[in-house]
């Protein structure tokens, strides 16, 4: 089966281009752009942090002003630590393209078809809703500079956002606009480039579960009742050789979902920490408001920010726990097939399968992290008692 790894990550190129991330081509120009997007990042972050040094430091300021910054700090570590392995990436890439071409049977490259329209689709869909939220965070935050040349009056309908910026950030009032512009620009890229970088290596482990998926067919194959009825050298070959087949698949899952989390495991670690930290500031913020009606503006930011970063904790355990699914997916087919009708050799063989999917798989991180739905709760359940903790010392 012949693929273009193009054409799969179509979208993915398409977002990352413009900021020199795609893995696939380095120059001259590409290393520029992407060094430019990582000093936006670290400069949005590093600009927002010289605030807890400059003005009156206060428990209010300190988490008005982490509160921000975890979410920055959440888009920025994994977009450089993705460029810093790009030739990993860039493996990553041509692996998947090899795997598809090492697929002949009509029936697999159905099944990785199926994987790879589900993977194009989120894709897809990610996009679309980038692109709204974007479409209406921009309408919001400029309106009022719209409305200023539309429908000039005697007081600004800036004064408002004004306001709400230099107070938030501890800047004087005539730099807010500078302020907007450079923490807007920072906060749109750094979704933008989360946003195909997360969608890229989410396709990657559905392939994998395309993989476990195959694995369980061939050993469904290996076992059918045709071949097990009318047994003889030839039938006992074939089901050796599907089984191993089989075996081998499973193998190369696995191996290839250990080295991907591997590589990005100190990029899930940091990840994690800033996730949990962004959602406690963020809440603490909103109970801290005491009228949403005069203060709607923070509110919502505060909310956004919270739905984002729940969204992406959700999605990075999700697949995790999809990818588990899958890999007990060959234990229980496994097991379930027949293979007491069997000749002993092959039901030795078979054991040794059930040995192995026996064991559970799961995307282990550093040994601290494992990415399930059990873990999603956990990490809820701290951001929760931090966030308690903080509203009880105040």
């Amino acid at each position: 089966m012949k693929i273009n790894y193009k054409n799969q990550f179509f979208l993915n190129w398409l977002l990352l281009l413009p900021f020199g991330l795609w893995p696939d081509k380095e120059t001259k120009f590409t290393y520029l752009q992407a060094t430019l997007f990582c000093c936006l990042m670290m400069s949005s972050i590093i600009f927002q942090l010289s605030r807890l040094f400059t003005a009156e430091c206060s428990f209010d300021l300190i988490v008005r002003i982490l509160s921000s910054t975890t979410f920055f700090a959440t888009l920025t570590v994994p977009t450089i630590l993705f460029w810093i392995h790009s030739k990993t990436m860039k493996y990553l890439l041509y692996k998947v393209e090899h795997m598809y071409d090492e697929l002949h049977d009509r029936n697999e490259i159905t099944i990785c078809e199926k994987y790879r329209y589900i993977a194009r689709r989120f894709t897809i869909i990610v996009v679309i809703l980038l692109m709204c939220a974007m479409t209406f965070a921009t309408v919001l935050l400029y309106w009022p500079f719209a409305f200023d040349i539309l429908i000039p009056k005697n007081e600004s309908y800036t004064i408002r956002t004004m306001e709400i910026v230099s107070k938030f950030f501890v800047v004087s009032k005539k730099y807010y606009f500078l302020v907007m512009v450079h923490l807007c620009s920072a906060a749109s890229a750094g979704v933008i480039v989360l946003s195909a970088i997360g969608t890229m290596l989410i396709s990657h482990f559905m392939h994998a579960c395309g993989m476990f998926e195959i694995a369980s067919y061939r050993i469904e194959q290996a076992m059918a009742v045709e071949l097990l009825h009318i047994f003889n050298i030839r039938n006992e070959i074939i089901i050796y050789r599907k089984i191993i087949c089989a075996i081998d698949i499973q193998r190369q899952a696995m191996e290839f979902t250990t080295f991907i989390v591997t590589n990005i495991e100190t990029s899930i670690f940091f990840s994690t920490i800033t996730t949990v930290l962004c959602i406690s500031f963020n809440l603490f913020r909103i109970f801290q408001i005491e009228s949403f009606r005069d203060q709607i503006e923070e509110a919502l930011a505060h909310l956004s920010v919270v739905t984002v970063v729940l969204g992406l904790m959700f999605l990075t355990n999700t697949i995790g726990q999809e990818v588990t699914d899958h890999s007990n997916n060959v234990y229980v087919i496994t097991y379930s097939v027949l293979w007491y009708l069997a000749p002993l050799r092959i039901q030795k063989l078979i054991l040794f399968v059930l040995q192995r999917s026996n064991k559970i798989f799961i995307l282990n991180v550093g040994g601290l992290f494992s990415a399930s739905l059990e873990c999603f709760a956990t990490l809820i359940s701290a951001s929760i008692s931090y966030f308690t903790f903080m509203y009880s010392m105040q």
